[in-house]
């Protein structure tokens, strides 16, 4: 239901589950100036409030009310970006004389948004240096990661749009710019301009949910959002190549995809990452790692939302062109139907069951009521997902292929 032009209440009924979750989705466009002011919100929104002023009381709280569970993450999904505020707690059911701990949670998450640490123009010093120092370390920790570092040069070769070059959680050099002023504004911006989900999973009494929520007084907004994006193909493959300290090289390609959510090759797609990449019995895995022996790790990842195919391997320096021409002989292999029918049989399995464990995660039941929201229609519920898959032929898989062309090539050269 609307409780605002731009602002949305979504109930999704669950009985299986012993907790009920609270969930609310502030969405943005991704931007390169706003993302580390937005992140940096998320982390202080974690850690204390004015009614709940050190991180001690915070979880104090938290502690009082039966073990419930308060956390923030920020993610991206096409040319968005989104910071999810999540309150995990016990049903009234499971606790003596059925107390119901619905409300005074939605209290709290009020204090968290509306009421935050602050001075008079901007967030409490101590508590933003701190949470700034936090975040520092932990792109300084990001980035020693190789894998994440390749990943980061992969996207800035591979995205011709400035703002998908920058990671979900920002660069260190947007967050040395930002200040508790800027910051503080920038929460100000996710009330006032971001569209709002609250996702309540469980079992609850709708109409005091309601009740409390209108009482928020959201103003109206209407943001322009795109989910997904598919970056313009050319025809000149773009590289770099690196040189780090580190035992291990990293071999990092980005494909072009010609294929939208949710078009007449989505589902053939998903089948093809799980057959090419993606699984234990994968082309790549079997064929470039076990049989030839040349990947410390190999694998595909798949991102329909912003058109990316990522191969990346952890191999010797001396096995890049080797690795490569490979890699290559795989996907070649892929778009001609060389591959087994057990193997193709064993990838829908594999992906049928994971969708199944999936429905035993409240989160994930969230995250497909949010995709009915965005896509309507052509969003599939799970049986006829599960059918799309098991329909998906040797053709399909084929057909699918021939649509995902390489774009980018970084390779990180390990020197000791």
């Amino acid at each position: 239901m609307k409780l605002q032009e731009g602002v949305q209440l979504h109930f999704i009924p669950a009985e299986k589950f012993t907790t009920n979750q609270i969930l609310v989705r502030f969405t943005a466009p991704m931007d390169a100036k706003t993302v580390a002011g937005r992140v940096l919100v998320s982390n202080i929104l974690d850690t204390a409030n004015q009614v709940y002023p050190t991180s001690h009381l915070f979880h104090q709280r938290l502690a009082d009310l039966y073990g419930a569970q308060f956390s923030t993450s920020v993610s991206r999904r096409g040319k968005v970006h989104s910071i999810d505020l999540k309150i995990s707690y016990v049903k009234s059911n499971y606790l003596p004389d059925g107390l119901d701990l619905t409300l005074p949670l939605l209290d709290f998450l009020y204090a968290s948004i509306f009421q935050p640490l602050r001075t008079k123009n901007g967030f409490d010093p101590k508590l933003f240096e701190v949470e700034k120092t936090n975040l520092l370390n932990d792109l300084d920790a990001e980035i020693e990661d190789h894998f994440y570092h390749a990943d980061v040069e992969l996207a800035a070769l591979f995205f011709e749009d400035e703002h998908l070059k920058i990671p979900r959680i920002g660069k260190r050099d947007l967050v040395e710019k930002e200040t508790a002023q800027t910051v503080y504004k920038a929460l100000q911006s996710m009330i006032h301009l971001d569209r709002i989900d609250f996702f309540i999973s469980g079992e609850v009494d709708k109409k005091m949910v309601i009740k409390r929520l209108k009482e928020f007084r959201f103003s109206y907004r209407n943001p322009k959002l795109e989910f997904t994006y598919q970056p313009p193909y050319s025809n000149i493959v773009r590289e770099k190549m690196e040189r780090k300290e580190a035992v291990q090289s990293i071999l990092e390609l980005a494909y072009h995809l010609q294929i939208s959510y949710n078009d007449v090759n989505h589902i053939p797609l998903i089948v093809f990452n799980g057959l090419f990449g993606a699984f234990a019995h994968s082309k790549l895995f079997t064929d470039v790692r076990e049989k030839e022996g040349l990947a410390y790790t190999i694998g595909s990842q798949l991102n329909i939302f912003t058109g990316l195919l990522k191969v990346y391997a952890g191999i010797d320096k001396e096995n890049r062109k080797k690795t490569m021409r490979l890699i290559s002989k795989q996907l070649l292999d892929m778009k001609r139907g060389y591959f087994t029918d057990e193997r193709l049989e064993q990838t829908k399995k594999m992906l049928i069951h994971s969708a199944i464990l999936s429905q035993d995660k409240q989160g994930q039941l969230i995250e497909q009521t949010y995709n009915k929201i965005i896509f309507g229609d052509d969003q599939l519920d799970l049986p006829e997902w599960i059918d799309a898959v098991n329909k998906v032929s040797r053709e399909d898989v084929s057909r699918a292929a021939k649509l995902v062309r390489l774009q980018a090539i970084y390779f990180m050269e390990g020197v000791l």
